[in-house]
């Protein structure tokens, strides 16, 4: 059932399939370090598991950092450890013996793909030019982790890079690029054989984002339910959505959890299953996917400073 899941979601994971190409010796320079990229072997399990991670993921945090001068970093962590625990044991079922774990730590920088990009807005670019994505996987240890990155110069900007990062991510020509340097290296190009209509892609790390309004300015974030018929219409129409919600048994609940490190205490905060840090700077509210679904207003939230 799972295998089966997973086939039906794989064009989704091409998303990710920019920045994890199949040539198993390629590596990306990046502020003075070299980054090995991905394995075949990691590339397949990352493609696979991305599938379903974009949808509704797993374990799923939202990180803003906010500094004094009210520039700052959003990143999204991730994390998809339970699913490897059960894809190793599925495979180690199968074949009657223990495969090889792999590791790889890698971090990939969006800068010189686009500065050579020719579908990216100024704006679009500039978002993107200073962040990167860091990869971080251990069979081992069930753990594999995505975690991209994106500063912003003024809180101002948060709300607009919130919203459509994935989708300028998912203009760059990477995959492209990957394809041609495969190609002429006398490799087989898996980018090649992703699907040119990578729009599933676009879609929003959590349902129906669109239908809410994220606000961020100096003192003040939130996050409002604003639009009901939407959330209904799309929850009722995505299939993806559908069978991810009825994976929950065997994987056990998606979890989201957004996190907000500000630059001084909170004055005031509302939201889902709110925890707090001693000095009052650190706000995280938790929920899920099936609490989500039931009641879309729990991943309201808003908070003062």
């Amino acid at each position: 059932m799972l295998k089966s899941a997973v086939a039906s979601l794989a064009g989704r994971a091409m998303l990710f399939s920019f920045i994890i190409p199949k040539v198993a010796n390629c590596s990306c320079i990046a502020r003075n370090h070299q980054y090995t990229l991905m394995t075949p072997k990691i590339l397949a399990l990352l493609l696979t598991t991305c599938a379903i991670f974009l949808t509704s993921c797993l374990d799923t945090e939202e990180k803003i950092i906010i500094n004094k001068d009210n520039s700052g970093m959003y990143s999204l962590t991730m994390d998809m450890g339970r699913l490897i625990k059960m894809m190793n044991q599925s495979t180690k079922n199968q074949q009657g013996e223990k495969k090889k774990m792999e590791k790889q730590d890698s971090t990939i920088y969006f800068k010189s793909f686009v500065d050579t990009s020719t579908q990216l807005t100024l704006e679009e670019k500039d978002m993107l030019k200073d962040g990167s994505i860091h990869v971080l996987a251990n069979e081992a240890v069930n753990e594999m982790k995505f975690v991209i990155s994106l500063p912003f110069k003024r809180i101002q900007d948060l709300a607009y890079l919130r919203e459509n990062y994935m989708k300028a991510l998912d203009k760059l020509d990477i995959k492209d690029q990957l394809k041609n340097k495969e190609q002429k290296e006398g490799e087989d190009s898996s980018a090649g054989q992703a699907p040119s209509d990578m729009a599933s892609g676009t879609k929003s790390i959590l349902p129906a984002q669109e239908s809410y309004t994220f606000i961020a300015a100096p003192g003040k974030i939130s996050n409002k339910f604003t639009d009901k018929e939407s959330f209904e219409e799309h929850v009722a129409g995505d299939s993806t959505l559908q069978m991810i919600k009825g994976l929950t048994s065997m994987m056990g609940e998606m979890t989201y959890k957004t996190t907000i490190v500000l630059p001084k205490p909170v004055k005031h905060y509302r939201g889902n299953n709110p925890a707090i840090s001693g000095d009052k700077k650190t706000i995280t509210f938790k929920n899920n996917l099936t609490n989500l679904l039931k009641k879309p207003q729990s991943l309201e939230f808003e908070l003062d400073y």
